[in-house]
């Protein structure tokens, strides 16, 4: 099989392919071509090609979406990643895993005027559950710069060894952002951002794969029930005679077809919901907006719950 020559485009497609990150969106560009490289050659990955990067980090989105599971949109560096940022938002507000994988250049040319060139580091901020900012391979540039970490290597005898410790340490780095950041995303249903940082050449390819990931423990979801908690619920709700159900946004057949008759079948429960809901039944009131508009004050407090209950994601409704 073809991978990129770069150890870090071999890291990130290797724990994608670890994680089970399988729907790969990529948006077109050079520097981002190490891991276009590996995800394409690599027939676990189902691959879609997205010209324009809004498009393809909302088709991205819509898949995360629909399969519930991390999907990963990747881009070029400069303002290319920008324009993911209202899917960002979106994900994270409606808590879909998305995964964004940025291609950076190297910090040396970050602020002198290169091309396509930003300030990629934590560019989503509070928008996104985890920033992972890996490091420049030492391999991969080691003849494009010299900078305060490689400078050393002139006046130390024993190079190779420092050179390979150093690049070991930067591996080690790598995977454990790569992992924490594919974990967040699964386990708490959010966006992350993956920046990867690749120095010139950017196509060379090999037959080898040149890591090996130390293995990690990948956590599955664990929802745990405080008893008492929901002992001492169930006593508020049982006593309260008139009951609210407020319902966001849902997946299909996120409920059981019993539970929701059951429901419908307690007068004491009125269920509001919306379109996004993908809750229907006869006896609950799909038009929040219909329903209470016209009422006036005192209608409105009639109609006050003595408990209300809430789940799913975000309202449409004002009101």
């Amino acid at each position: 099989m073809k991978y990129s020559k770069i150890p870090l485009s071999q890291t990130v497609v290797t724990l994608c392919k670890t994680h089970n990150v399988k729907h790969i969106i990529i948006s077109p560009g050079s520097r981002n071509a190490p891991l276009t490289i590996g995800f394409t050659n690599d027939d676990f990955f189902k691959c879609y090609s997205i010209v324009d990067e809004r498009c393809a980090a909302f088709f991205a989105l819509g898949i995360a979406q629909q399969l519930q599971e991390p999907v990963a949109v990747v881009c070029t560096s400069g303002s290319a990643l920008l324009n993911y940022y209202p899917a960002v938002s979106e994900a994270y507000y409606s808590n879909v895993p998305l995964v964004v994988i940025s291609a950076d250049r190297p910090k040396h040319l970050i602020d002198i005027g290169d091309g396509q060139t930003i300030k990629q580091k934590n560019v989503y901020g509070e928008h996104v559950l985890y920033s992972a900012n890996l490091k420049l391979d030492l391999k991969e540039g080691e003849n494009a710069h010299i900078d305060s970490e490689r400078a050393i290597f002139k006046s130390i005898e024993n190079k190779l060894e420092r050179f390979l410790g150093l690049q070991k340490d930067i591996q080690t780095h790598n995977e454990s952002e790569i992992h924490d950041a594919l974990t967040v995303s699964k386990l708490n249903s959010g966006p992350v951002h993956i920046n990867c940082p690749f120095d010139e050449p950017l196509y060379e390819t090999t037959e080898e794969l040149v890591i090996n990931p130390k293995p990690f423990k990948i956590k599955s979801r664990e929802d745990k029930v405080d008893r008492f908690e929901i002992k001492s619920l169930l006593d508020v709700w049982h006593s309260a005679k008139r009951k609210m159900i407020l319902v966001g946004v849902l997946e299909p057949n996120s409920i059981e077809a019993q539970w929701i008759q059951e429901i419908a079948d307690d007068d004491s429960i009125i269920v509001l919901t919306e379109t996004t809901s993908n809750l229907n039944h006869a006896d609950f009131f799909p038009g929040i907006d219909k329903l209470i508009a016209p009422l006036d004050e005192e209608d409105l407090k009639a109609l006050q719950p003595d408990i209300l209950i809430t789940f799913g994601g975000l309202i449409v409704s004002k009101k």
